[in-house]
């Protein structure tokens, strides 16, 4: 292996492929030709020293040795990415990507919108979004590995180095598919649900936690149909039928008229509070600054 052949460049045309499976939709997005991109795979094989690919018919089918370097390409091209930021940062230069951490729940409608509010302030802002549970977006936001983080933030501990805006609060609910029991306007009292299924978000989950915490103020342990890694997922499979769920009324966004929302007795209620988390080192950022003007006029 030679170092001076393997480059940049390289990778990130070779990571395009990679996600498109397609050499004419690689070479479109990079707007390249088809040959430079062919060229340009066929030179990091030679550089890295064994095949990446089995050549079927016009195409090219990733071996599992191109699964690895996509694993390794993906983490050098962020790292490289990080390095700069930090450099330009010790520099007094804003990072060149504005790295905003959001909860997937956010995105139905609310992110699109802060986002459109600070595109219009900020047009040349180039914006990431990267999307994880709370626990993972503190950790991501603790290491500068994003700018900005929309999570709950009704459970955050005082911390100096921490500032947060709240911008809303929104209230748990009993969720079932719609028609699946005669409502009453009465709310919910989960000890009427002790024993039937639930599907559950893990507690690194935000909304998970505080499901736990409403079984435990109603004196129940829930019985877990099924456990779902994200809260879309979750929605679809109280919508099949699968089981019942707690969860935020945002996401009745997902499958309007799909779910019925029911309120839960006083006793057992435990409202989220959304809001913009940061570092205080950044409060100077003119893009944290913008993105919190557009947060809190996009939810006030």
């Amino acid at each position: 292996m030679s170092s001076d052949e393997i480059t940049l460049r390289k990778l990130e045309i070779f990571l395009v492929f990679m996600r498109e499976r397609n050499l004419a939709r690689a070479a479109e997005t990079l707007s390249l030709s088809n040959v430079s991109v062919h060229k340009a795979i066929h030179s990091l094989e030679a550089a890295v020293g064994c095949p990446l690919f089995a050549h079927r018919s016009r195409s090219l089918e990733p071996l599992d040795s191109a699964f690895v370097l996509e694993r390794h390409a993906s983490d050098i091209i962020e790292r490289i990415q990080r390095s700069v930021d930090d450099t330009r940062a010790a520099a007094g230069i804003s990072p060149s990507i504005f790295r905003i951490g959001s909860l997937y729940s956010l995105t139905v409608a609310v992110v699109p919108r802060i986002i459109n509010a600070l595109k219009a302030d900020v047009p040349d802002c180039d914006i990431e979004l990267v999307l994880g549970s709370n626990a993972d977006l503190e950790d991501k936001l603790q290491a500068g590995d994003i700018d900005a983080a929309l999570i709950c933030v009704h459970e955050l501990g005082r911390r100096r180095h921490r500032l947060v805006t709240p911008l809303f609060d929104d209230e748990i609910h009993f969720v079932q598919a719609a028609g699946a029991v005669a409502q009453t306007g009465a709310p919910v009292d989960l000890r009427r649900f002790d024993g039937e299924p639930f599907v559950m978000l893990s507690q690194e989950f935000s909304t998970g936690r505080d499901s736990y915490r409403m079984f435990m103020q109603a004196g129940v342990t829930p019985r877990v149909a099924l456990r779902a890694n994200d809260i879309f997922t979750l929605a679809s499979l109280v919508k099949g039928g699968v089981g019942h769920a707690l969860l935020p009324k945002r996401i009745d966004d997902i499958y309007p008229g799909a779910l019925a929302f029911l309120p839960v007795a006083d006793s057992q209620r435990v409202t989220q509070t959304i809001g913009l988390c940061y570092l205080k080192s950044r409060q100077a950022d003119e893009r944290i600054t913008a993105l919190e003007k557009a947060a809190i006029a996009v939810t006030g």
